[in-house]
């Protein structure tokens, strides 16, 4: 039971319906208590564990028919002139094989598997696919090419050799009785009618469950892939993926400060307290450090080179609110202008367009940009404030600036500047970054979302206690 829950969520999670751990120990509890017997029982306890939506339970009922029904061997195979009663049990058929003829109930794997094949044993030919299934491992199968390795996998498990064994050495007799061409064609046809009805099976499987692998290797790859070069067509995708994203790093972050706030054992104090009692520590002390609530800058570049960078490291931030709930945002190409307004009032994605429509453009400076902030907000700058830097440093062979980023230095938290470009780029042609760097924190190169994630988690691992 445990095996085909396991492959049912599997391939829940690859038509888009992602089941917790929670539920799906939930599912395994009430799978248990209702049994496998019932069809419509066991429907009802798993969509009631599993699916907590609408949309939800539409593609749990959809999952559920394709991977609980069994619709192969609906018939029978046409009786030939030797019924399955009369077991070819002849002295012809069995001496070909060098069998004595079996007597009594006493018969063959493949006289079983005949049988079966010709009577449309449904109950039977179901346990032996699913042992089949198991053997060869057919949930790791998800290439439309791999449908022929795994057909022929499950076919062999399932005794697909022995049919074909007995009907080649039948046909290699010299001198054939009617029996035995009657056995021969039996063979023939129950063969063929396996092999079909395996084939046909293996490709719905690949479609349950390729579909999950498929879908693993698209985000592997956008998550691995430059983001400049992410094509309008994958962008909700990676807005989902960025959602997964930011929910894992919340969590994350929840476990760091839960284990911050519990703070470390205090010796000299948990000692004098238990001295009552000897010396054994029943009771502990620790020393609690305060979790400040960080302010958190960003300032992207949204020219056009940067521009992909600057939309999905906001999405980012803005998914993380409940972790970093006080986020401003300001854009630049060469004037700063603050935009938190637009995401305060609209959903991240939108808000993004319209702070692109609104400031992006070219002729890059980030100078003037630096001055814009020193007018505009570094006052406002103290010791709980992170400022994230995103751009090129490409400033267009203009003034720098510098002065501001050593200003700001002393007087942030943290300076952390990510840099889409490879590190290699960054002290070729206008670029300024061998000047801002000495005056940040950290410097990460930030190319693709891998990256953007391994950046994010850092700034919430450095921002979360005082110290």
């Amino acid at each position: 039971m445990q095996r085909a829950l396991e492959e049912f969520v599997l391939a829940l999670r690859g038509s888009g319906l992602e089941p917790g751990l929670s539920e799906c120990v939930d599912a395994y509890r009430a799978a248990r208590i209702v049994g496998l017997d019932d069809r419509d029982r066991l429907r009802e306890a798993l969509g009631a564990t599993l699916a907590k939506t609408e949309p939800g339970r539409a593609i749990f009922d959809d999952v559920f028919e394709r991977y609980f029904s069994f619709t192969m061997f609906g018939e029978g195979l046409p009786e030939t002139a030797e019924t399955p009663e009369t077991e070819p049990g002849d002295d012809d058929g069995n001496a070909a094989n060098g069998k004595a003829p079996p007597s009594g109930d006493a018969r063959t794997p493949t006289d079983v598997l005949l049988r079966m094949i010709e009577t449309a044993d449904r109950a039977g030919l179901a346990g032996r696919l699913r042992a089949a299934e198991q053997q060869v491992g057919i949930t790791g199968a998800w290439l439309p090419t791999q449908r022929g390795l795994y057909t022929r996998r499950m076919l062999d498990a399932m005794g697909a050799g022995d049919l074909i064994a007995e009907e080649h050495a039948l046909a290699a007799q010299p001198s054939r009785s009617a029996a035995t061409e009657s056995r021969i064609s039996r063979l023939h046809a129950a063969r063929g009618r396996l092999f079909e009805e395996v084939r046909d099976h293996v490709a719905r499987r690949l479609v349950l469950y390729g579909k999950s692998a498929t879908e693993k290797l698209r985000d592997t790859t956008l998550s691995t892939q430059r983001l400049s070069s992410i094509e309008r067509r994958d962008f909700d995708r990676m807005l989902r993926l960025i959602h997964k994203l930011a929910r894992r790093l919340a969590t994350r972050h929840a476990l760091r400060q839960r284990r911050q706030r519990r703070g470390v054992l205090d010796v000299r104090r948990t000692l004098a307290r238990n001295v009552a009692y000897g010396g054994v520590l029943f009771e502990t002390r620790w020393k609690n450090r305060p979790i400040s609530k960080p302010k958190v800058i960003a300032i992207c570049d949204v020219s056009r080179s940067v521009a992909s960078y600057a939309r999905f490291l906001l999405l980012l931030l803005y998914g993380l609110r409940d972790v970093l709930p006080d986020v401003r945002s300001f854009a630049f190409t060469h004037r700063l202008v603050d935009v938190s307004g637009h995401f305060d009032r609209d959903p991240p994605h939108i808000a993004i367009e319209r702070v692109l429509d609104q400031v992006g453009g070219t002729g890059t400076n980030y100078g003037t940009m630096l001055r814009d902030f020193a007018t505009q907000e570094l006052a406002k700058v103290d010791r709980r404030t992170t400022v994230i830097m995103l751009g090129d440093g490409r400033n267009n062979h203009a003034e720098p600036e510098v002065q501001v980023m050593r200003d700001l230095h002393k007087r942030a938290r943290r300076v952390v500047w990510l840099n889409p470009e490879p590190r290699s780029f960054w002290a070729l042609g206008d670029s300024e970054m061998p000047r801002y760097a000495p005056c940040c924190h950290t410097v990460r190169e930030c190319g693709t979302l891998v990256q953007l994630e391994r950046a994010v988690d850092n700034l919430l691992r450095n921002t979360g206690s005082n110290g």
